[in-house]
């Protein structure tokens, strides 16, 4: 059984859980693949975990802060209040991380992909403290891990300063900053600490070097862009800025490893840095870095590595090798093509900016590249384009830090690809984490919501991203009038909305649907609508939800797709696509209007519950068709539910 974490001291936990044999026969350990075969053999079925953004911060590493002492524990605290306004949670990392590897150990998994953001933000610190994580498991399991750099874990080739806030003793925060001359007028203290710099290549990888930037004697093949030397010295390209003038050489650090026989995975560094016109090599803010860019950046300023992709896909299929492509950026839009709704109904915000455009696609699909695994984005989704014989296919991966919480599990098979997504939600909240929450909680007065009201990961999460949307998403991304109209209206209020048969602008909205709330012959409609739309969701059931608690799950949705069936009740989800349906009959109508923004919201949601298995699911191999596998293991689908709430 998987030790628990939940009270265990740092020491235990970092080494004494107890030890898993190795499974006999296919993964083995390092020592037992002697051969390189041409192709796999027919009776192995390789299995890789996949992690993504796992954003570690190790509580118990020295960051030159005295912390604070919790039970016998001396912990480097992150503050809650910097949790909940963040999209990703920070204490829990280090347990998290901890648990999803003792999960991959204890199930025989002896490889592993971390597709980037494996660090909090790339501190000195934080990265030796994943070196000393990955470390424990090579040595008692015998694992191998294959990682790939992301926006959080290194910057340009020489680096930037980080700073965050930690907790004191009395509940105070202090500030540790690399850079000396940080100021902050409501921290305690202000301390300056080189642990906290963030590393640029190639400095920032040596912490890393063991994890696949560099060859291995355990691997059967391993090569970069720049052949098969290792030193970052032969890994160098030129960038240009946009105006042409300023020309910066910097390192690449992709590459290919072979780990067992037929088996080849491309770890591509999508990470693309770009010299601003104007300022100085060494001045601040001479680098644009890649966190929106991604992909998009790739075509334009790094397509030497598409050269090599696409010269390594046309080895794999002459030598019969089974191609894997990571990198942290995804290469299809992870929202179900919801973009263009986003913009129309928000404008450009942090996510839609991030979503490469479709140049993107065809340019790996020229490539060769037909299966490719992202992460960054937090989302848990299966992205498909092309046809039978020219297909790209994105598995964006969730994050161990954000709702759902989970990782993935890759089994390779003759014909086809099979992946299993485990969530991490069961893992027990520690003791000492809460406890020092509280401690925050009192001279802050801190609203935390339902954050500590739960006992398990996946409870903590769920409602970490339910605070988000006030704390976060409505303040900064959202109009404030539909921001006004979100907190203030019901699910029976949309569905009376619908019921309207002039337009109503946002301002009006409200009124009118407390008016309506009292005209008998509406309500009667609204009850016979519902009656021929085929749903069981009564008004009165509509109005016990309100429109905040939509948002949230429409947020969950966004985020987990088919994980978050399991979150939101089945008569919940009825209602949602009960009032869905009756935007749906109407024309979707100018989106200055509040019956037009709803519907779009509801579009969207629909969207988000309809696509692509993105649990437990399998790919052919030759098709790139994807088939759902055990379905009665996830709870009932949305897209079921609408179905039969709509007579689709």
């Amino acid at each position: 059984m998987l030790a628990k974490l939940h009270g265990l001291s740092e020491t235990s936990i970092r080494f004494l859980f107890p030890y898993v044999p190795e499974t006999k026969g296919n993964e083995s350990g390092l020592n037992a693949q002697t051969e390189n075969t041409d192709r796999m053999p027919l009776s192995q079925h390789p299995r890789i975990a996949v992690i993504a953004d796992a954003h570690f911060h190790d509580l118990y590493a020295d960051y030159g802060f005295p912390g604070i002492m919790q039970g016998d524990h001396r912990l480097t605290f992150r503050l809650l209040a910097d949790t909940a306004r963040s999209t990703r949670v920070f204490n829990e990392s280090y347990f998290a991380f901890h648990h999803a590897l003792e999960e991959i150990a204890a199930s025989g998994i002896r490889h592993v992909v971390l597709l980037g953001d494996y660090s909090d933000d790339g501190q000195v610190e934080t990265v030796n403290g994943v070196k000393r994580v990955l470390d424990s498991y090579v040595a008692r399991f015998g694992m191998r891990f294959y990682a790939t750099v992301g926006n959080h874990d290194i910057f340009g080739a020489a680096g930037r300063h980080r700073a965050k806030r930690f907790m004191n003793e009395d509940g105070t925060y202090s500030i540790l900053s690399s850079d000396p001359h940080m100021r902050d007028r409501g921290a305690h203290s202000v301390i300056a600490s080189d642990r906290m710099y963030c590393q640029g290549y190639p400095e920032g990888l040596d912490a890393m070097a063991d994890f696949g930037f560099y060859p291995q004697s355990g691997d059967l093949h391993w090569e970069t862009p720049f052949g098969r030397d290792g030193d970052p010295a032969a890994r160098r390209y030129e960038v240009h800025s946009p105006d042409g003038r300023t020309m910066r050489v910097l390192m690449d650090a992709s590459y290919l490893v072979e780990p067992f026989p037929g088996v080849w995975l491309l770890m591509i560094d999508a990470n693309v840095f770009v010299p601003v016109d104007g300022v100085a090599p060494g001045d601040e803010g001479d680098l644009a870095d890649s966190t929106s860019a991604g992909w998009n950046a790739m075509l334009v300023h790094k397509r030497f590595v598409l050269d090599w992709m696409k010269d390594v896909a046309r080895r794999a299929c002459l030598e019969g090798k089974c191609l894997l492509t990571f990198s942290h950026y995804p290469v299809l839009d992870p929202l179900d093509s919801t973009v263009d709704d986003e913009v129309a109904l928000l404008g450009r915000t942090g996510m839609s900016e991030r979503i490469p455009g479709t140049g993107v696609a065809e340019a790996l699909i020229e490539a060769g590249i037909d299966v490719h695994f992202s992460g960054h984005l937090h989302v848990n989704d299966t992205a498909r384009y092309g046809g039978e014989d020219r297909f790209l296919i994105n598995v964006a991966m969730p994050s161990l830090v954000a709702f759902p919480g989970a990782y993935k599990v890759v089994t390779i098979r003759e014909q086809r690809i099979d992946i299993e997504t485990i969530g991490i939600d069961s893992m027990p909240l520690d003791a000492d984490v809460r406890q020092a929450y509280a401690r925050e909680i009192v001279p802050s007065r801190l609203e935390a919501g339902g954050l500590l009201d739960v006992d398990d990961y996946g409870g903590f999460l769920f409602e970490h991203l339910g605070h988000l949307v006030g704390r976060r998403y409505l303040k900064r991304e959202w109009p404030k009038d539909m921001a006004e109209l979100i907190r203030n209206l019901s699910l029976t209020d949309l569905a009376l909305l619908t019921l309207m048969d002039e337009p109503l602008t946002t301002a009006d909205a409200i009124d009118v649907v407390a008016a309506a709330h009292n005209d008998a012959d509406l309500q009667e409609r609204l009850a016979k609508r519902l009656t021929e739309a085929g749903t069981a969701a009564a008004v009165v059931q509509l109005s016990g939800i309100s429109v905040m608690d939509f948002l949230a799950d429409w947020y969950r949705l966004r985020m987990g797709s088919e994980l978050a069936f399991d979150w939101i009740a089945e008569e919940r989800m009825a209602a949602y696509t009960a009032v869905g349906q009756l935007f749906a009959d109407r024309v979707l109508g100018d989106m200055h209007t509040a019956q037009g923004r709803f519907a779009l919201i509801f579009r969207m949601f629909e969207k988000y519950a309809s696509g692509l298995p993105s649990g437990n699911f399998s790919i052919d191999r030759t098709t790139g068709a994807i088939s759902r596998n055990d379905p009665g293991s996830v709870g009932k689908s949305a897209a079921v539910i609408w179905g039969e709430a709509s007579g689709r």
